[in-house]
This record gives structure tokens, sequence and C-alpha cells, in this order.
């Protein structure tokens, strides 16, 4: 899954200008009181108990701080780190992931697997719609086919491509059949590609997933308003149909798009930003673990950032070219520079440790040992260099967004090859931009990107974004790979369910990855959560980016 931008630095005056206008805008346009003040709830009628002894405020508004703006409101083309948090709230999936990643009953309450290729899906009976309208067989039929139709270029369609037929039993019951069986979908019903819309309402409003139209679904909380490049509102849903924990509790979420970090660790300070998962730029996470008000909470996921490289486009269409460019990246100094203890130098592979978690992990930790080390070698660059295509060196474009840990790469990257004689021209790009690159056409030399498993499983960051079928328009294969030996590799474990058989293909296949390079993997970063300490309700998870988060959350007494 792609990632998010963060932080833009700015010249000190600007900077401090910039901060106070900021704050002033929040506390007008946020609906409510600073956190510390327990937001716009008043007394509510919280009795029951959180924390060690809170109790629960209901009501209030939850300011919530985005580096950028999101892509749309459909669940079809959620899949980046900003437009999940929003459209998770609004769309559910017919199952979710629990906080150890494992999938539970959600808009299915059970579902039966009799055969590898036949999964039938019961739903529930007491789910509508914002409107009223119940969630029948029909809608769930309708919005798994919008996926599957390639006219719809979703940007999670991949994970249908072995989709046979979807098809409605009776007004409760969904069952869809495999053209082999496929390791992936036990999961797939649990991210934004399972999520459900309604049928009747999309089919009349022609501007579903934009700013006037919106979107319509059974989420906890309904969607008010998109200002782009601003703000996104969102409304307490209060007929939500799963009360089993008693939210949601909020009022309204008021999602700020801030490109600037300085600005999110501002409004955290002062109180008038209450949550902001992965928006704290590394180089300022020693300022939040100081604040009195705000608890940050890090944790180790399976996300990377790398150098997407068009294999697609001369020169990168030359290993040796890749391999050099390997050569470049010192990431150890990167991490230690511009990451402030939030990350971890990356191997050859998106496959990170975290990911280890298909049959023996010792096997995965001795296979990572063997893969080629890439560690800084400016000699060996030049020399790979005169032994390719290019040996005069050339010149490409580098897209970046405003991440300092993936700005300073670039920008160290770009010193480096100089040297050599490649002359890298760095485009810098919001994050908004990057991402509808990056799923979109491609049209790029190289980009700095972000990806993290959409599931619990190493080939989560192996197969989206190496199967030489995900190249096209909304596809994850970002780097434009074709390799006919990964690809027939990726569908063989794909179609296996001995976890060991697969692990062993997967390991096969990572080095293969290692050798042909055709990204330059950066760093594996951890993932943070800055939330204020007036604020309780959620366990943040590694696959955060699925979850409808704001469920439970809510202000203390």
């Amino acid at each position: 899954m792609q990632r998010r931008s963060q932080v833009r630095r700015r010249r000190l005056g600007r900077l401090a200008a910039l901060v106070a206008a900021a704050v002033l805008l929040l506390a007008g346009c946020g609906g409510g009181a600073p956190a510390g003040q327990g937001g716009t709830g008043g007394a509510g009628a919280g009795g029951s108990e959180t924390g060690q002894g809170a109790q629960i405020q209901e009501g209030g508004t939850l300011n919530i701080a985005m580096t950028g703006d999101i892509v749309s409101l459909d669940p079809a083309f959620a899949y980046d780190f900003t437009t999940n948090q929003v459209v998770d709230q609004m769309t559910e999936g017919l199952l979710k992931f629990d906080a150890q990643g494992h999938v539970q009953p959600n808009l299915a309450e059970s579902v039966e697997n009799p055969n590898p290729t036949t999964y039938i899906y019961h739903l529930r009976k007491d789910v509508k719609f914002w409107d009223g309208n119940p969630m029948t067989a029909d809608d769930v039929v309708y919005s798994m086919q919008r996926i599957l139709d390639p006219k719809t270029a979703s940007y999670v369609g991949w994970m249908y491509g072995n989709v046979d037929k979807i098809e409605k039993v009776d007004d409760y019951t969904v069952k869809v059949t495999l053209k082999q069986p496929d390791a992936f979908w036990q999961y797939v019903p649990a991210t934004t590609a399972g999520h459900v819309v309604e049928k009747k309402w999309m089919e009349s409003h022609p501007k579903a997933g934009k700013p006037e139209d919106g979107i319509m679904g059974t989420g906890p909380f309904m969607y008010e308003s998109w200002t782009p490049g601003q703000q996104i509102v969102l409304k307490k849903n209060p007929n939500y149909w799963d009360k089993a924990a008693g939210g949601p509790y909020l009022d309204k979420l008021v999602y700020h798009v801030i490109p600037d970090g300085t600005t999110i660790v501002a409004g955290l300070k002062t109180g008038e930003i209450d949550f902001a998962i992965d928006a704290v730029p590394a180089d300022q996470l020693p300022l939040v673990q100081k604040m009195d008000n705000v608890e940050l909470k890090m944790i180790t996921g399976d996300q990377v950032d790398y150098v997407a490289l068009n294999n697609s486009r001369e020169p990168f269409t030359d290993p040796k070219i890749r391999q050099a460019l390997n050569y470049l990246i010192d990431r150890q100094a990167i991490v230690d520079k511009f990451a402030h203890g939030a990350s971890d130098p990356a191997g050859p592979t998106l496959v990170t440790p975290g990911l280890w978690t298909l049959g023996d992990r010792s096997k995965w930790e001795e296979a990572y040992k063997a893969l080629p080390d890439y560690s800084y070698n400016l000699e060996k660059a030049k020399e790979l260099l005169q032994q390719s295509s290019r040996p005069n060196g050339f010149s490409f474009k580098l897209l970046v967004d405003p991440d300092p840990v993936r700005t300073g790469a670039a920008l160290q990257l770009q010193a480096e090859a100089e040297k050599i004689g490649i002359h890298i021209q760095i485009e810098k790009v919001t994050w908004q931009q990057l991402a509808t690159q990056l799923l979109g056409k491609k049209d790029y030399d190289a980009a700095m990107d972000i990806w993290g498993s959409d599931f619990p499983d190493p080939a989560g960051n192996l197969f989206p974004t190496f199967l030489s079928t995900n190249t096209g328009d909304g596809g994850s294969n970002q780097v434009l790979y074709k390799n006919p030996q990964v690809d027939q590799l990726l569908h063989q474990q794909n179609g296996l369910t001995d976890p060991e058989q697969r692990a062993e293909i997967l390991r096969q296949v990572q080095a293969i990855i290692a050798q042909d390079v055709p990204m330059i993997a950066i760093d594996y970063p951890k993932q943070t959560l800055a939330i204020n300490k007036k604020v309780a309700g959620y366990d943040f998870s590694a696959l955060w980016y699925w979850d409808a988060y704001a469920k439970n959350l809510h202000f203390t007494k």
C-alpha cells in the first residue's frame, strides 16, 4: 500500500508565521475546543470507564492531522495511507483485521470455505446504509464486481486477479468462486477491496467519491464535506449497527490537511491537533516525546522506503545501472541522520523482518543474510557503470515528496551519483501528486516511494509490487518490473496452502529480485501515532490503515 507525505522545510521566519496562522485556522475550523479541554462534548452521558479508571466522555470533535489530501472518497481508490484513514471510517469490509492481524467477521457474520476455490459469505441482517436502506447481497455483489471490472481501474483491483465469479445466493448470502486456490483471498474482504457501497445510491450519483456527491456507506461516521487541500469533515452515524463496544462516541472527525510537519507538531503541543498517524516528521519525534499532553506510540511495521526505478524506460532496463545506483546509498548514514530512531537500514528486499511470518522464521533470517550486500561502495558503483550500457553517465528526474527521510535519501543519492557522472534532477511534489503518478499512468523516470504490506504475509510486499500484470493504470508494480520467472513463482506460491512451501518459493522470489534490484530499498520505517492523552479507545496496530479506528475513540473525563 502507498504511504503519506510529511514535512516541508522552510526558513525560520516564514515557519513562525505559518505555525501561527495554522493554529488560528485550526481553532476556527475544528468546531470544538482543544483536546486538552475535552473537545466539544460538554458533559456527555459517558458513565463507562476506560484506561486507568478514566470515564468516557460522549461527544466532541476530534481534530486529525494529515500531511496530504485524499485521492477519493470511493473505497475502490482508497489505497494509500492518507485516503484510507478517511474512507475506513465511512465504508466497511465484509471482514476486518483485529489488533493481532487476524481476520474477524464484520459485515459478514460468518464465512464458509467448503473447498479451496469457494468462499460463501453470510451477511448480517441488521446493517443499514446511512440513508436507512438495508445492506443486502445486491450491494455486496455490486461493490465487489466494481473492483473486479477492469473498466473501474480500481487501485485494489489486483486483489481480484483469481476471482472467477461473484454471485448472489439469496438476499443475505454471497458466493465468490476463484479460478484457482489463492493464499491472499482470505484477507481481501478485510481491505478496501472488500468494502461495501450502496448499489442504488452509486448508480444515481455520477460523482460518487468526489466532494460534490461524497459516498454512501455503513460505517460509524458519515460524509459531511470535503474541501480539497484543506479538510474533510465526517459526522457521527447515530444508527451504526455495531453496538458491541458502545461507540461511536465522537460527534465529528475533522481531518486537516497540513503539509508542514512543524505545524502539525505545533498543533499537537497546543492541543489543536488530537490525533496524527505517521504525520510527525522523524526529525521532530524527540520534541513530541517530551510533550506532557501527548503520547507517542511507535511500532515496528512492514513498510519500506525505496526508489522506484522505471524498469521499462532507458537506462533502467539495464540491471548493471540499477545495481550501480544501489551501491551509492549509505543506508545507515541516512537512518542515523534523518530517521532519529524511527527506522532501520533496509536490505535489498521489500520483505521486512516483520513479515517473516510464514513458515520457519530462522530460514527467512538465513535467506536474508545470503542476499547481495549493496552497502555503500563508490568504486563498485563506478565499476558497474563502466560495464553498463551508459559508461559515460546519464541524467534522470527523481520525484520526491516532502518526507524528511526520503528527501534526505534523494539528496544523498544525487550527490553521490554526480561523482560518477549520473546527474539527478530532483522534482519536489506533494504526496497526492506522487500517489497519483505511482498508482496511475506511471510516467516517470524514478520516484521515491514507500510500500507497506496489505496483509500479514511476506507475499504482501512481493506479489502486488513485482507481478508484471500489475504495471498498468491502477496497478501497484511501480517499478514496472517484468520477469517471467518471478511471475511464475508468485502465481505458484499463491495457489498453495502449505506455509513452508509458500515460504520457500517466496524466498526464491526475494533472491531473484535482490539480484535484479528493480528498486533501491532505503530503510524500514516504524509507524507512529501521536495522540492527545485526553483521547482513548484505540489499540494501535501494524495494519491500522484498514481500521475504522475512530469507532471507539473518545475523550476522557
